[in-house]
């Protein structure tokens, strides 16, 4: 809808008016997450818009995830979620409301893909190995220990010495090793989404084909507030988009609106934006996608690393004590491009685990922002300010649960607006295709810090 503008006088600006139609919902972000919150409000009855700054749905750190589904977290509620997470990806064109992947093309066109992959577990000393395995069993996720004999038959490209602590490649002791063996977790049942810009772009064109609105290039400047609860939000272009309930879902500019909504102060739990790297190198014989090849992630050495397809290998790291962390004031100014020390701090470490690899000899690859919280897992949440909601700190491992998140977000959304206190009982969502309960107590801008590996990983 165009803003209606009115002249004043002889003044030279124009006078902004309010929209003449007030949506229910105001979501802040059109990437993966804000995509699928918009999509479940719109299904459960309200009018939804998105405004985001970007020009594409998905342009931001979605289209730089690595998007990989695993489930090997620290928390019940995070494996719960994840779990769940996996079985709306494998049924995607049903989640998004079509009878099958031939309906995409009225419409939605191509889907993104879950491509199903192994997640290769590799622990360092004194990883509490029975806590996380408990967690999967509890959930109901297949899992197998490999002790180093069983890890070498199954994956014999692998160099299966452990190597603990991590090292950079300038640090003298890095070609020191191996001292001992690992052993490792192998989890068959999960991959990686093979085009996350796309699966955002899915969310948000079956939320248009609801009913949804979508405002590209379209900045806000103000959370707007009245009555003790928010009203809506301004925009740049000096228009104000009225709105009862207004959900922050700006990704790594998260904190900057919850600054604007006057939230900042308002939980236990901040958020920051960091800058990180992922490395694209080709992928050795054996480890391969269609090769013999798993996602592993490997606190052992510090990195992580899933096969792509087109014989490639992804290389991220995992914040091991000897990598210095990159935080940003502004994820408008962080550079697109890999570095050459954070390449090699990377790609060597891989190339220890993986001795076929062959290290290009200049960086290749990207740059993104994660938006993070002292203990890596996300918040889900109501404010102070009631009407104000947020999915932030997503900490670069909640892209695999985006298709629960919007569900989250809509029962907190329905319950808290109808005057339900979560804060004193907290709102149960039902991951139904798993059966199981998840509080969102995990999740709680009010909870203390949550015991995780204070990485990535979670």
């Amino acid at each position: 809808m165009t803003p209606l503008r009115v002249k004043v006088g002889n003044a030279s600006p124009t006078v902004a008016l309010r929209l003449r139609a007030v949506p229910d919902v105001v979501v802040v972000g059109a990437g993966v997450m804000g995509a699928s919150i918009a999509l479940e409000l719109q299904k459960s009855g309200r009018t939804v818009v998105v405004v985001d700054k970007g020009d594409a749905v998905g342009s931001g750190s979605t289209s730089s995830s690595s998007a990989v589904v695993r489930f090997n977290f620290s928390t019940l509620a995070a494996v719960t979620a994840a779990w769940e997470s996996a079985h709306r990806w494998e049924a995607w064109a049903d989640h998004l409301g079509l009878a099958d992947d031939a309906d995409a093309s009225e419409g939605l066109g191509p889907l993104a893909r879950f491509v199903r992959c192994p997640m290769l577990f590799l622990e360092p000393p004194g990883f509490p190995r029975a806590d996380a395995t408990i967690l999967l069993s509890t959930v109901g996720v297949p899992y197998e220990v490999l002790d180093e004999g069983e890890l070498r038959r199954q994956f014999p490209a692998l160099d299966t010495g452990r190597y603990h602590p991590p090292r950079r490649p300038d640090d003298p002791r890095f070609g020191l090793g191996p001292f001992g063996r690992l052993d490792a977790v192998l989890v068959p049942d999960g991959g990686f989404i093979d085009d996350p810009r796309l699966a955002a772009a899915n969310l948000m064109d079956a939320a248009r084909r609801h009913g949804t609105e979508v405002r590209l290039g379209t900045e806000v400047v103000a959370v707007e507030t009245g009555s003790g609860r928010t009203s809506g939000v301004r925009l740049a272009d000096g228009t104000t988009l009225d709105a009862p309930v207004v959900v922050n879902a700006a990704g790594p500019w998260s904190a900057r609106l919850n600054v604007l909504a006057g939230v900042v102060d308002d939980g236990a739990v901040p958020t920051r934006p960091l800058r990180q790297e992922v490395h694209v190198v080709p992928a050795p014989a054996g480890f391969g996608l269609d090769d013999g090849g798993a996602m592993v992630a490997d606190l052992d050495l510090g990195y992580y690393t899933r096969p792509a397809p087109g014989g490639t290998l992804l290389v991220g790291g995992v914040e091991p004590d000897c990598d210095p962390l990159e935080w940003v004031d502004d994820p408008d100014d962080v550079a697109p491009t890999p570095t050459v020390p954070c390449f090699e701090a990377q790609v060597w470490r891989l190339a220890r685990r993986l001795p076929d690899l062959a290290v290009p000899h200049r960086p290749t690859g990207l740059a993104g922002v994660y938006d993070v919280t002292p203990d890596w897992m996300p918040v889900y949440d109501r404010t102070s300010l009631d009407g104000f909601y947020v999915a932030i700190g997503t900490s670069g491992n909640q892209f695999k649960n985006a298709p629960l998140v919007g569900q989250i977000l809509c029962d907190l959304v329905d319950a808290c607006e109808a005057g339900h206190d979560h804060d004193a009982d907290p709102v149960v969502t039902n991951c139904h295709r798993i059966g199981r309960p998840l509080d969102l107590v995990a999740f709680s801008r009010l909870r203390s810090m949550t015991a995780t590996t204070g990485t990535v990983m979670g």
